[in-house]
């Protein structure tokens, strides 16, 4: 196991992106509005990918940058990974 990083730019964000690829299992710190916070990469992920910051429901609008990206279709752990599997984005939606 290695440690790896990953930034959060917004105390109210609910990811950290990727600042390096990360193996299944390694322990992530993270840097930035919630430094000191640590996870466990559920998966092998290259760098600029999201991992949650924590248990989330189904259902949950995600935010990423301090603003709502997408709202989640599964629930996820923290250090889960957090792409179009599991995320429907909002983007380009008015209603």
């Amino acid at each position: 196991m290695t440690e790896a990083a990953a930034i959060v730019l917004h105390a109210a964000d609910d990811v950290a992106v990727l600042v390096a690829a990360v193996a299944a299992g390694d322990d992530v710190a993270i840097r930035g509005a919630r430094e000191g916070l640590r996870l466990v990469a559920g998966a092998a992920l290259t760098s600029g990918h999201k991992l949650a910051l924590r248990d989330l429901a189904a259902g949950h609008y995600v935010r990423k940058y301090g603003e709502v990206i997408g709202r989640l279709t599964a629930p996820v752990a923290a250090g889960d990974h957090v792409h179009v599997h599991n995320l429907k984005s909002l983007r380009g939606h008015t209603g």
